[in-house]
């Protein structure tokens, strides 16, 4: 009896333990516009990697780890989060028309940022807006940086509630290494790429700061 009662207490530890690990989340600000740059950059060249590869768990487990690191997520909340995002990314691969299916999947990822951050934005519109950009890139006569450009700022304008023109450069920047990634469709110059995001958030995070000015 008393080796079991134990081995109950000992369990029920290590279930606290566990469930405090996956439902606390990291230090710091609750804020998109609070980021690491590189890092950020890193995560999303490795998602776009495990997208061209149609590596999909490789890519729910990057997403889960982007916003537990840059949104701050605590591990339960970016697993389902992350699972969004991820779905959404890997449904619309595999769609030649009736994008509107990922919507739900990008809105409730938006509606649980703004929940946790506090914002204002419209998750459906962000949605929307991001799902534009991605069906442009579709689109032959469409898919040119400096259109793509445009309406990643258009989405960038309405989740970080700022305007068009205030992030214009890190969006041109970030739809620039989308064109390349397409142009390069063998073989991606994934280092030229790495770089190409790195300067959009390093742009982004400026932009933003400025906005708070």
């Amino acid at each position: 009896m008393r080796w079991a009662s134990r081995t109950a207490i000992v369990f029920a530890i290590v279930v606290a333990f566990a469930a405090a690990f996956a439902l606390t989340p990291p230090r710091g600000p609750r804020s998109m516009r609070q980021f690491e740059p590189a890092r950020l950059a890193d995560l999303e060249t490795r998602m776009w990697q495990a997208d061209y590869a149609k590596a999909r768990v490789r890519r729910f487990g990057l997403a889960m780890t982007m916003l537990h690191e840059q949104y701050r997520y605590s591990w339960a909340t970016a697993a389902v989060e992350g699972f969004h995002l991820a779905r959404a990314a890997a449904t619309f691969a595999d769609l030649h028309g009736g994008y509107e299916a990922v919507v739900p999947d990008l809105e409730a990822a938006y509606a649980q940022a703004r929940s946790w951050t506090g914002a204002a934005f419209d998750p459906r519109a962000v949605a929307r807006a991001e799902l534009a950009w991605w069906v442009a890139r579709r689109t032959p006569d469409q898919n040119n940086a400096e259109q793509i450009g445009a309406l990643i700022a258009q989405q960038y304008a309405l989740l970080y509630e700022t305007t068009p023109e205030n992030v214009a450069e890190p969006a041109f920047l970030r739809a620039r290494a989308a064109a390349l990634r397409d142009r390069q469709a063998a073989s991606p110059d994934w280092d030229a790429i790495a770089r190409l995001l790195r300067a959009s958030y390093d742009e982004l995070l400026h932009a933003l700061a400025s906005a708070n000015v």
